[in-house]
């Protein structure tokens, strides 16, 4: 179909909808080697820097469309006539867009604006170019600060003026059950534990906590996934992912496919300070440099109304802290694109090898680069909160500690190891899918839930916009 659609120079948009394990990220990279093979131009994108890592040549979309961070409906590409990256998307006979639910149907829009107006072909989606998007809407859907669920799905994919033009192509084989080694036994373990979480992942499974919030669900977690709740269950939690022996001789192969997952940053961040404290070696404390841009028409008094050590403990989603701790041969995650053909993006995970004044000397223990060496220097982040009556500046180590991170974090990677700390409810749709099912089996899963008042014991809250979901696959 697709070998078709460039022979004949016919246009192809099509959305490949799958759950984890049908094996979307092998058809990517089966389709983009063969392509390529022929001389063709494939330009693979992903919408986290985590999805991207696993793609052949991957990039983040917005990197790579040099897409506005500040949305709106006239958005276009920063992307100009008779450049390098124009004369590029002319050449390019397919563009790969994968975990495409995670993104603001603004992007797509944006990009389409701009191919229109690149290939001089106004009246054609995307200038006459083939996309082929892929992901899975039971996932978590673009993230948009304070906004109900009306919001939430009118920036979503299908909510744009592309999408009925693309056609929808389902992957329903689980991949993972025709690995050859495997008897009718453990086929039928792991089949189930597919099905339960398809189950969560479309709203099937519990029972409703309130008719007057229909998307919401009480789920019962089964017993072999939950570690009771005492007062040492978060430290077997901690163990059953990182026991003594991977504190004590940690290798990029023993930490890429393990990690804790939470709803959000502070209790991440507290897990992370946990695990620290017990592995093997010495804190090293790097700090921050604070600053301020003043707005225009300051009249000079803002530096003087927020003095440094206000700007010290100020702490903000996507900046790494004032006060960065960290340990050689501890995992941390990058926190900005650095160098993305080097496999240096949001989203890479790294082993620290050695701690210098000036630069962080790591090794690459996710996606396409791993093992290889690298060095990450300071660099600058800029915060422009309209509650602030300024922008805020940190010169930082772009880093973050990862023995734990947040679902939506994790969207994206396929784990043999993970524990889901749950201190507090899950938020939005697909969160609680999400993060069970960054498992590849049921073996590799356990599950810590923190009791709620209103909530049996071994029960937790599953959010999913199931009239949404069966909108989409009518």
């Amino acid at each position: 179909m697709i070998r078709n659609s460039i022979e004949t120079n016919t246009q192809l948009l099509l959305f490949i909808y799958g759950h984890g394990g049908t094996g979307k990220t092998f058809l990517w990279t089966t389709i983009i080697n063969a392509l390529r093979s022929l001389g063709k131009i494939v330009l693979a994108v992903a919408s986290s820097g985590i999805a991207s890592l696993l793609l052949p040549s991957g990039r983040t979309a917005h990197s790579r469309f040099k897409i506005p961070l500040d949305l709106s409906d006239d958005s276009i590409c920063h992307v100009k006539k008779n450049t390098q990256l124009s004369e590029l998307l002319i050449q390019t006979e397919v563009i790969i867009w994968d975990e495409a639910p995670m993104s603001d149907r603004r992007c797509y829009e944006s990009l389409d604006k701009s191919l229109r107006d690149i290939l001089d072909n106004p009246n054609v989606p995307f200038g006459g170019k083939t996309i082929l998007l892929g992901g899975d809407f039971r996932q978590t859907f673009p993230v948009k600060h304070k906004a109900c669920k009306s919001e939430i799905i009118s920036a979503s994919l299908p909510r744009s003026y592309l999408w009925q033009h693309f056609k929808i192509i389902k992957l329903t084989e689980n991949m993972r059950l025709q690995r050859p080694h495997l008897n009718c036994n453990e086929r039928k373990i792991i089949s189930d534990f597919s099905n339960w979480l398809l189950n969560i992942g479309d709203g099937i499974s519990g029972e409703f906590i309130d008719s007057s919030s229909p998307d919401t669900k009480r789920v019962v977690i089964p017993d072999q996934f939950l570690i009771p709740y005492d007062d040492n269950a978060l430290q077997k939690l901690i163990y059953f992912i990182y026991n003594d022996t991977i504190l004590k001789f940690p290798t990029p192969e023993n930490l890429s496919d393990k990690a804790i997952v939470c709803p959000k940053n502070d209790t991440a961040s507290y897990i992370n300070r946990l695990v620290l404290e017990m592995a093997p070696g010495q804190i090293f404390t790097y700090l921050s440099t604070d600053s301020i841009i003043p707005h225009t028409g300051d009249r000079g008094d803002t530096e003087i109304l927020y003095p440094v050590e206000y700007l010290n403990h100020l702490d903000f989603s996507g900046i790494p802290a004032h006060e960065l701790n960290l340990k050689v041969n501890s995992p941390v995650i990058l926190m900005r694109n650095l160098n993305q053909t080097c496999g240096l993006c949001n989203g890479t995970r790294l082993l620290i090898s050695q701690l210098l004044p000036k630069v962080i000397e790591a090794i690459i223990i996710t996606g396409n680069a791993i093992g290889q060496r690298v060095y990450i220097p300071r660099i600058s982040f800029v915060h422009n909160d309209k509650e602030l009556p300024f922008v805020f500046k940190r010169r930082q180590f772009p880093l973050r500690i990862c023995y734990a991170m947040t679902i939506n974090k994790s969207q994206g990677q396929s784990l043999n190891k993970i524990g889901v700390y749950l201190p507090q409810n899950i938020f939005c749709h697909g969160q609680l899918y999400v993060a069970l099912s960054r498992a590849t089996s049921p073996q590799s899963l356990k599950i810590l839930i923190v009791p709620q008042d209103n909530y049996p014991i071994g029960t937790t809250k599953n959010i999913v916009y199931s009239d949404f979901l069966k909108e989409i696959e009518m």
